[in-house]
């Protein structure tokens, strides 16, 4: 009898709004966002033992520094994994390109694991909270599409569905149509992960799955008519991509840290 070959699996972790400062001591809400991220890195060290790369999914500082940006920059760079950076209506892309250098592998648009495509999208916008998709996104995207034949994962910082929070509305991506009306037609996307919302989140529409992650700093309520914030802690979603095309993903959280400034 001839053993089987176990399917190459690929696995990820999505960290999202760590929020950082130019200084540890920085809060947001109560929150010491370099102590969530801290916590989190631990558990991703610490139940994470093989990744294939981290996806920061934007806000990944609150004041634009350099300085927080370095912070991180050498927080990741400790975990010898592979990361990449999208910004978030909080940074600053020359700041993120000054920290890293233009060409650190970081700013990658996309990259290949086996049997899937991951492709991360620039939804900010300056000086605004909501987020849009410009023209020279959505032409990448569409070259993207247009070509292989990998199970294809989106990345942005900006909810593209609905959440049950209305009031995170104001500040969604604001032409979810031009999206839509690409991943509609392309059969091989089945992934679409943001952040921004700082709670997970789950939403299916046409057969993708829309993922929202929790932050690493401190946590919105889910179902809110004005902004609330939750007591859970921060955290981390994580995938685990089949060369198949199938996945699984899940969140893990940091149980003793919550928004309370600990």
């Amino acid at each position: 009898m001839t053993p089987t070959t176990p399917m190459h699996l690929s696995r990820l972790v999505q960290i999202s709004d760590l929020h950082l400062y130019a200084e540890a001591s920085g809060t947001l809400d109560g929150m010491n966002c370099a102590a969530g991220l801290r916590a989190v890195l631990q558990a991703i060290r610490a139940n994470e033992p093989a990744l294939a790369g981290i996806l920061c999914t934007g806000d990944l500082s609150q004041d634009e520094s350099l300085a927080s940006y370095h912070h991180l920059g050498q927080a990741l760079d400790a975990l010898r994994t592979p990361y990449y950076w999208l910004p978030g209506n909080h940074d600053s892309l020359s700041a993120m390109h000054a920290a890293r250098g233009i060409a650190h592998p970081c700013f990658a648009r996309a990259f290949s694991l086996p049997g899937w495509r991951v492709i991360l999208l620039n939804s900010a916008v300056a000086g605004v909270s909501h987020g849009e998709l410009c023209a020279a996104e959505l032409a990448a995207l569409d070259a993207e599409l247009a070509q292989g034949s990998e199970a294809l994962v989106i990345c942005l910082h900006h909810h593209p569905v609905p959440t049950q929070a209305p009031w995170l509305q104001r500040h969604a991506l604001r032409n979810p149509e031009a999206l839509f009306a690409r991943l509609d037609a392309c059969p091989r996307v089945r992934l679409v992960l943001f952040g921004h919302i700082h709670h997970e989140f789950e939403h299916r529409r046409n057969g993708v799955l829309y993922l929202g992650a929790p932050a690493t700093s401190v946590q919105f309520a889910p179902v809110s008519e004005d902004f609330a914030l939750d007591t859970l802690g921060p955290g981390y979603r994580w995938l685990e991509l089949c060369a198949d095309g199938n996945f699984t993903s899940g969140v893990r959280r940091v149980v003793d840290l919550s928004s309370n400034g600990h």
